[in-house]
């Protein structure tokens, strides 16, 4: 098991100036993580900026998301709690394939364990695989179990499955995926179970969302923002 997160710049700068991102990063970290961390930044021109390895810490990624801010549209985070491949640099997430589609996952793909060569992952295995044989990572990983957020061709995705992800938003179009939050971000923010399947560009209907028996009670001292606005990104 891992943990992850996608974040649109809004997003990133929410979180912050609310809990900071540094503390935010490491709790997704000390809670299922420690086996290696890697980001990927997606920059408004489309390029992306990937970095990995067992010894990268929070406090470098944070550093490389500040001189990139203005840049940034979307912030993809993962850290590992290793269940299949070595603990190594190559193993991290996330992974790229030959187009530049990027792939993370949390769960294990028993169903993969056969197609795995060299002590790789399942994850970089069917980024691999869809690689070769032309197949949509949107469309594969929808047909999986774990919980997979990835970026192909241009267009950021999330695919829940049978896993657990959350999703946070507020008054200024926040887009934040993420394994979990801090239990202190309960009292400030509506946080949804995640739909199903997101493809960048859809709308979530968040009453749909507001429906789930989680929602209802890890919200019940939800107390919102009132004219929220960012102040100038200052780490």
């Amino acid at each position: 098991m891992c943990r992850l997160a996608l974040l649109n710049n809004t997003g990133i700068k929410y979180i912050e100036q609310t809990i900071g991102l540094l503390n935010f990063l490491d709790y997704l970290e000390t809670s299922l993580g420690g086996h290696g961390n890697g980001y990927c930044i997606i920059l408004n021109n489309n390029k992306r900026i990937i970095k990995k390895g067992v010894t990268l810490n929070n406090e470098t990624i944070i550093k490389d998301i500040k001189n990139n801010i203005n840049h940034i549209k979307w912030l993809m985070y993962h850290t590992r709690l290793a269940s299949i491949g070595t603990i190594n640099n190559s193993n991290c997430h996330p992974f790229r394939d030959n187009q530049g589609n990027v792939l993370m996952m949390n769960g294990t793909e028993h169903g993969i364990k056969n197609f795995i060569k060299d002590n790789k992952t399942d994850t970089e295995t069917i980024i691999n695989i869809c690689d070769n044989l032309n197949i949509s990572l949107i469309q594969a990983t929808k047909n999986l179990t774990s919980v997979f957020i990835g970026c192909y061709k241009k267009q950021v995705f999330v695919n829940k499955n049978n896993g657990s992800l959350k999703f946070l938003t507020n008054t200024n179009n926040e887009i934040i995926f993420a394994s979990d939050f801090p239990a202190t971000m309960y009292n400030h923010n509506e946080i949804y179970i995640a739909p199903e399947s997101w493809i960048e560009g859809e709308k979530i209907n968040i009453e749909i969302l507001k429906k789930d028996e989680y929602y209802k009670i890890k919200n019940k001292s939800y107390t919102k923002y009132k004219n929220y606005k960012f102040s100038e990104w200052d780490f």
